[in-house]
């Protein structure tokens, strides 16, 4: 448990860095200022890039949601690209998808393990705390969380992948899955 603990602080303060655009400071539309070097915990010689960070999705309403993104551990310019989404709704896909069904790590006590069923062997995983409110995702105003609905998060999902996609300019032309389970469906 205390790994899991660990794991989200370095999250936490990994997308603290990257919220700066909210409270005024400019950021880049770079993936590399989203790049996470190591996870506590993590063995030192993963293959693999792992990315971090918020997209904004209603800069009027501060609408912001987060993302957890993990190239393919084998030649990820060949591999498509799988788009993860909880179920609930209201089930976050950072801990319940990437860190206890198919990321590629599992808590282990102090560490975090090599998860040898990661779909990350064969695909570049992006997992998506949709709709604003779960996980890490938020949109500034309470009264803005009443507005969440199926119609409204398909829409805020929508605009999360063009901007996602001028992040990383280089998965727009693959193959894309959507992917999840439970709620996700709809």
């Amino acid at each position: 448990m205390a790994i899991a603990k660990a794991v989200m602080m370095v999250l936490l303060l990994h997308l603290s860095l990257c919220s700066m655009e909210v409270l005024g400071f400019p950021s880049s539309s770079s993936h590399d200022d989203d790049r996470i070097v190591m996870l506590p915990g993590q063995a030192a010689n993963i293959e693999f890039q792992q990315f971090s960070g918020y997209v904004s999705v209603d800069k009027n309403k501060h609408k912001n949601l987060f993302y957890y993104f993990v190239e393919s551990q084998t030649d990820p310019s060949s591999k498509p690209l799988v788009l993860w989404l909880n179920g609930g709704p209201g089930c976050s896909s950072l801990g319940v998808g990437a860190f206890s069904e198919n990321g590629p790590f599992r808590p282990n006590g102090e560490f975090l393990i090599n998860n040898e069923y990661s779909w990350n062997k064969v695909a570049n995983m992006l997992y998506l705390e949709t709709p604003v409110g779960v996980g890490f995702s938020y949109v500034n105003g309470s009264s803005s969380y009443l507005q969440i609905n199926d119609e409204q998060t398909a829409r805020d999902n929508v605009v999360f992948l063009q901007r996602w996609f001028n992040k990383f300019p280089q998965y727009k032309n693959r193959d894309l899955f959507l992917t999840g389970e439970s709620y996700a469906g709809k």
